[in-house]
């Protein structure tokens, strides 16, 4: 359950944030990366914008003559041209300018959900998607935003409700199909988390999140050879994408291939680390000997930096007698 939060006496203490933040001067996949090593009541809520120091005085003054003839419209046009163009601070000002005009419109509330998800501002995004359903308990987006921020801050029954609606509504909505199948992965079920991942991929058939992350869930159910092809898949999608390097690496090092696996890991980090790296997963894997020699080795690439493989040779040591 969410922690009780200060409640608001109607919409329009929304539209008296956005004039505070216009007035103010010196006043948002899991991703689940496999990273290395790394194993409604809405009323009654506020909405407290992580925001200060956003409007200078000559943009309050622009705002003070627009605002002379706006309109719900209007707003809302503004909002969505400025979200287009990447200014989300701008566009937060006009959807919450533009609810003092119409308070019933879910789509506004929606998007200043998605502005508050996207800049991290969770508390105030899920009041703005929890205003959302209220109005359409069937919105798709508002559903997709708030099972993602539920899932993010570790509610995850909370997280599969949502994702799971928002997905019967619209199939497409991949982030919530992997968002469903992160949760899955998290309870050991690997092969509904690989349905869930491979719809997303009907979506976004190159996205190398998703090919990774139906890699990792090949990895966590013993697949090694299948995780290697779908880790080598996603690298070759975006060369630049590091998890996919760090999880070939991982998964070479399992196969026994040293030299494939300090390759992998080269692409990411530096030598050093890279050793570093491959003897911790082989002292998680009892290979004791094998531990040894790549810490040994991190230390002689870099015997002045090196400090983590120094503390990961001592506990060798101690695991060791």
């Amino acid at each position: 359950m969410s922690k009780p939060i200060k409640s608001i006496t109607s919409v329009n203490a929304l539209a008296k944030m956005a004039y505070a933040m216009r007035r103010a001067v010196c006043c948002l996949a899991l991703v689940n990366t496999a990273a290395l090593l790394v194993g409604c009541g809405a009323e009654s809520m506020a909405i407290k914008p992580k925001i200060t120091g956003l409007y200078d005085d000559k943009s309050a003054l622009v705002h003070d003559i627009q605002d002379m003839t706006i309109d719900a419209s209007s707003a809302m046009s503004r909002a969505d041209r400025f979200l287009q163009q990447g200014n989300k601070d701008e566009a937060l000002y006009y959807y919450v300018r533009a609810l003092e005009f119409d308070d019933q419109n879910p789509e506004t509330f929606e998007k200043i959900g998605q502005i508050h998800a996207e800049k991290g501002n969770y508390e105030p995004a899920e009041v703005a998607y929890q205003m959302a359903l209220k109005l359409d308990p069937k919105n798709a987006h508002a559903l997709e935003g708030l099972g993602l921020i539920q899932l993010n801050t570790g509610k995850q029954a909370e997280a599969k409700q949502s994702l799971t609606a928002a997905v019967a509504t619209d199939p497409s909505l991949w982030r919530a199909c992997n968002g469903l199948g992160l949760i899955a992965d998290k309870n050991g079920d690997y092969v509904q988390a690989a349905q869930h991942y491979k719809s997303a991929l009907r979506t976004k058939p190159d996205l190398p999140i998703l090919v990774n992350n139906l890699g990792y869930s090949k990895y966590l159910s013993g697949d090694l050879q299948g995780a290697m092809q779908l880790f080598d898949a996603a690298s070759k999608l975006d060369g630049k994408y590091d998890s996919a390097w760090l999880n070939q690496g991982l998964v070479q090092a399992r196969l026994g291939n040293d030299a494939a696996a300090i390759k992998a890991f080269m692409h990411v980090l530096n030598e050093a680390d890279a050793y570093n790296n491959l003897g911790y997963i082989y002292m998680m894997n009892d290979r004791t000997p094998a531990a040894y020699e790549y810490f040994q080795k991190a230390i002689s690439s870099s015997p002045t930096y090196h400090k983590l493989a120094n503390e990961n040779l001592n506990r060798l040591h101690a695991m060791d007698n």
